[in-house]
């Protein structure tokens, strides 16, 4: 075989393999592009594209990846798992705190009741100023016509009818041992209730209602003796003014006067 013919076959050769290769390319690329075209037809019946679906995939992946890591760092993590324990946790610091803030307010309130005040009405007989427990006084009413009441005190101007109640009306100046009172266009009938026992005490004026503590009033002075002392209860001291507190039940305690 001459140098030609060996050249010849080589050529077939070659040829045939580049054949054979052509083919078989093809028939790959028509195999893949069977393929591309069955998973397009699978995602249009679905409604959804293949890469945004994967993309959503991974996004929830990435997320329940996130929120078991966040589970294991609460499960992990001392400071997140005794959180609830903390928040209601007594500390000795509180305990103190809250002993120490009830002591307090026990103290204020202790405080406040030794402040408490009670109310007089106060009122002018002659030159002085006198007072009498509000709680005491059942109403104020102008000086009307008196009935005479036989053997009666001096102090005693007569009785009145008060809403069908009979009433003694005392006059307070001669009863305090202060002289006669005079009518005056200020005077006026403070009608107390003591005991179920209504009785009017005639007074040369109304002045005001004062508030006054316990530390605002001051026991009787030394100078009163005998009844004088036993009908006053304290001396009130009001904005810079002297008011005398009187005792009611001794101020109606007739017998007490005729003894």
């Amino acid at each position: 075989m001459d140098i030609a013919e060996i050249r010849k076959k080589a050529k077939a050769l070659a040829q045939s393999q580049d054949q054979a290769q052509a083919q078989a390319q093809a028939k790959t690329g028509a195999e893949s592009l069977s393929n591309e075209s069955a998973e397009q037809s699978d995602c249009s019946a679905q409604g959804s594209e293949p890469l945004e679906a994967q993309g959503e995939i991974a996004d929830i992946v990435v997320e329940q990846e996130s929120a078991v890591s966040f589970a294991e760092d609460m499960l992990v993590s001392p400071e997140t798992t005794d959180g609830l324990d903390r928040l209601f946790a007594v500390t000795d610091e509180f305990v103190l705190a809250s002993d120490e803030s009830y002591a307090d307010i026990i103290e204020h309130q202790d405080d406040d009741q030794s402040q408490l005040t009670r109310q007089y009405l106060a009122f002018h007989l002659s030159d002085e100023e006198y007072a009498l427990d509000i709680r005491q006084i059942n109403e104020i009413i102008k000086v009307r016509e008196f009935t005479d009441i036989p053997r009666a005190p001096e102090f005693v101007l007569g009785i009145i009818s008060l809403r069908g109640v009979i009433v003694p009306v005392f006059d307070l100046r001669q009863r305090l041992n202060l002289g006669s009172s005079e009518l005056m266009s200020t005077s006026r009938i403070v009608v107390c209730l003591l005991d179920e026992v209504t009785v009017g005490l005639m007074v040369d004026s109304i002045n005001q209602v004062v508030d006054l503590s316990d530390e605002d009033v001051e026991p009787p002075p030394g100078v009163l003796s005998g009844l004088d002392r036993e009908m006053v209860a304290g001396i009130g001291r009001y904005q810079g003014r002297m008011i005398i507190l009187l005792n009611l039940p001794r101020v109606l305690d007739i017998e007490a006067c005729q003894t």
